[in-house]
């Protein structure tokens, strides 16, 4: 179930919610207060009740003792008393209590005994003596009396001629009139009670006075809570422990002024509460308005909608300031999204289209049936002209050049159904996207093409002229999507490159060899990481022509892949050059010769191995550091293994490819130049080299019997090596005839099909139980 409310609704609940609290707190509080109020004015209605009736009580004692006293010293009544003379002391009594309105009269003698009464009241005498009898009798004394369930207020004066003789005993009824009086003085209901039986009462309810008489204990003051009619307050009179006079205040006022007040404090509370609604819908309305609004545009801005309109409504200052941040907020995050759009798709410095966009817009191409000639171009040499120049020359050229096809293009559209898509995929590569299919059009395009970017450009006062090579590739004849057509147009200019061709169209059948070929450097990787690898060393003897004795090998990777093909090493270490794998490669393999080199050492056999480096090789920082480790962690001497480099891999990095090979060699390692006297053969940088030997190349070996040059060559070369302190060896001996020839020409090595081909080490050490010397 969905408990969430909204944010007007919140505001609402939460005002109401506090105005009501606090409402109930303050009713509460006043219910307590008025409470309080109630009890303290009764407590002091009590109090003043008490003390009012303590003091009529006072004044009728007094009144008692003194009309008691002048009765007691009445000679005539005394000598009646002394002599006995009961008519006259009851005349005395009756005319005396008739006089002060007295509600009892008598006449005790020294034991306490009715003596005489007078004839106001006829009383039962065992019943008065039964009462008198528990009078103190000493000096004068008043105290409250019961006699047959009436109440007096009696004083006891003795009759002294001169000693006390008898008692005089006067006293006043408390009956319902007195009652009534003393509630109008005290103005209290008075209520007396002997044994929590009913004497007199000033209550006239008689359900009032029975829940009186059920329990007369004092009550507890807060009788608003039980909701009480009267509050009672029980008052002991000195000397009777069974008589008690209990006060009664009337609640039903007191109830009936706080009834008013919390039906005026609810009245009060619900017009509050009223307007407190009101004005938290006001003030939430006057909240959730603008909220709303400023909550339309996050969500516009949420969906792509980034510009927000102008603000219609006048809202507060702070929701307006709100409101214009998220307008410059929508602002910003439109230019950086354009910013992030034209960066993702463009070339930041040309402006041109980017690789990744190019792709986008070709397939769309395709997928509207639209024919497409892709044309790649590169710079010859570019990088060259930028370490001449310098990069920002560097810069302001391809500008120029984007700026020309821009140019170009713009003039071209207007002859064409749909526009040309011109992109840099590369530092100086270029590409268009022409939709046209026509040879003699697709011709015509490239010249004038050509013919605008062949022409010179200008830095400063400097004119450079380029050149430019083009790759071509169509649609209709080699284009299967984008992807693969852009491809082929990138390959044909690689190979108008290789070719030094300035345009080159796709040929059928070059997109799978280079498919090929990235296959084959996947399947390397996985080769030189598996613990069981499809790679395997094969190693090739060379004869000692001085001793006719095998005492060196060379150490040659081969490869059979996932389909059981042989794979050409040349084609795999060239692959793995260009893939950055063949410092991975050369790892491998000088483990693998390594530790077959100190097998056949265990065996007895101590052969020289001879392992081929690439320029990348000898140049990685950790190469020196992992042979020295490998060598040292087997037990193989470093002067049984010889490093072969060609001058092409030398020439690479002359200066740190020579410091290097001086190292090596001073820790023992044989250097040895592979492929001497093709490529960049130089006698001065030979004799500068920390060489051990040199290896002539096996262009000028194979037909050694037939060509008179190619003997002229190698006996001057092996000459050459000589003087100069080398060794030298003859790679691709054939036949006997080339091998004799050699010797005559007093060469060190010979290595070819003659004496073996590439085998296993296993084959190997079988071939070389069987061998003969061939001299």
């Amino acid at each position: 179930m969905n408990t969430r409310f909204s944010f007007k609704a919140q505001i609402t609940w939460l005002l109401t919610s506090l105005i009501l609290l606090t409402v109930i707190i303050l009713t509460g509080s006043n219910w307590f207060r008025f409470a309080d109020y109630a009890e303290n004015q009764i407590e002091r209605q009590m109090y003043f009740a008490q003390n009012v009736l303590d003091q009529t009580l006072r004044s009728q004692e007094r009144v008692l003792t003194t009309t008691a006293s002048v009765l007691a010293a009445d000679f005539g009544f005394k000598q009646a008393v002394a002599t006995r003379d009961k008519n006259t002391v009851e005349s005395v009594l009756f005319n005396h209590g008739k006089r002060i309105n007295a509600d009892l009269m008598l006449i005790l003698d020294l034991e306490g005994k009715l003596s005489t009464t007078s004839s106001l009241h006829s009383f039962d005498e065992k019943t008065i003596q039964a009462n008198i009898t528990k009078l103190p009798f000493r000096e004068v004394h008043a105290q409250i009396l019961s006699i047959e369930n009436k109440v007096y207020q009696v004083i006891v004066v003795p009759v002294k001629a001169p000693r006390v003789i008898a008692y005089t005993v006067i006293g006043f009824e408390f009956d319902q009139v007195s009652l009534l009086k003393l509630k109008d003085l005290i103005a209290l209901d008075l209520t007396l009670v002997q044994n929590n039986q009913l004497i007199e009462s000033s209550i006239e309810r008689e359900d009032i006075i029975k829940q009186l008489l059920q329990g007369t204990k004092q009550q507890s003051p807060n009788l608003l809570l039980t909701r009480a009619d009267y509050f009672h307050k029980t008052i002991n009179f000195a000397g009777s422990k069974d008589i008690k006079a209990i006060l009664s205040a009337p609640l039903t006022q007191i109830q009936s002024d706080f009834n008013r007040l919390i039906f005026s404090m609810l009245i009060i509370a619900v017009i509050v509460i009223v307007i407190a609604i009101t004005f938290s819908r006001l003030l939430s309305r006057g909240l959730s308005t603008p909220l709303h609004i400023l909550m339309e545009v996050t969500q516009k801005i949420g969906r792509g909608e980034l510009n927000v309109p102008k603000l219609a409504n006048r809202l507060p200052v702070e929701f307006s300031e709100l409101y214009q941040g998220f307008s410059l907020m929508g602002a910003a995050i439109e230019n950086r999204e354009q910013s992030i759009v034209y960066q993702a798709e463009r070339d930041i410095l040309t402006g041109l289209y980017n690789r990744h966009k190019t792709l986008t817009k070709v397939a769309d191409y395709f997928n509207k049936d639209i024919h497409l000639v892709v044309i790649t171009f590169n710079i010859k040499a570019f990088k060259a002209l930028n370490d001449t120049i310098g990069l920002t020359n560097g810069d302001n050229i391809l500008k120029e050049i984007a700026a020309r096809i821009l140019v170009y293009i713009e003039e071209s559209n207007h002859n064409l159904e749909h526009d040309i898509i011109a992109a840099r995929t590369n530092s100086d590569e270029f590409l268009l996207a022409v939709p046209i299919q026509k040879t003699n059009e697709i011709k015509h395009f490239i010249e004038l093409l050509q013919s605008e970017l062949n022409r010179p450009f200008w830095l400063d006062d400097i004119k450079i002229n380029l050149s430019l090579y083009f790759g071509v590739a169509n649609s209709i004849e080699h284009g299967v999507d984008a992807e693969r057509l852009i491809r082929r147009s990138t390959m044909a200019v690689a190979s108008a490159y290789q070719e030094q061709v300035l345009l080159r169209f796709y040929q059928d059948g070059e997109d799978e060899a280079y498919l090929y070929k990235l296959r084959l450097i996947e399947e390397l990787k996985e080769a030189l990481e598996c613990e069981v690898s499809p790679l395997f060393m094969n190693y090739q003897p060379k004869l000692n022509i001085n001793t006719g004795k095998i005492d060196k090998l060379e150490a040659l990777i081969r490869w059979i892949n996932k389909e059981g093909n042989f794979v050409n090493p040349e084609l795999f270490i060239d692959l793995a050059e260009k893939a950055g794998l063949i410092v991975s490669l050369t790892r491998w393999v000088i483990l693998q010769v390594i530790q077959q080199t100190e097998q056949w050492n265990k065996m007895g056999y101590r052969f020289k191995v001879a392992i081929n480096l690439s320029a990348q090789d000898i140049q990685n920082e950790q190469f020196v550091d992992y042979l020295l480790s490998t060598v040292n962690n087997h037990e193989v001497s470093t002067s049984q293994i010889t490093l072969e480099l060609t001058e092409r891999d030398i020439a690479e990095n002359e200066a740190l490819v020579v410091a290097r090979l001086s190292h090596l060699k001073s820790l023992g390692f044989l250097i040895s130049v592979d492929d001497y006297g093709i490529g960049q053969s130089s006698l001065a940088k030979l004799k500068s080299l920390p060489v051990d030997e040199l290896k002539i190349d096996k262009t000028f070996i194979l037909k050694l019997e037939q060509c008179q040059k190619d003997q002229d060559i190698v006996a001057s070369t092996i000459s050459l090596g000589h003087k100069l302190g080398l060794s030298v060896v003859a790679e691709g001996v054939e036949n006997k005839e080339s091998l004799m020839l050699l010797n005559d020409f007093h060469c060190d090595y010979a290595q070819g099909y003659y004496l073996s081909r590439p085998v296993s080490a296993e084959k190997f050490i079988e071939w070389y139980k069987t061998y003969e010397s061939p001299l």
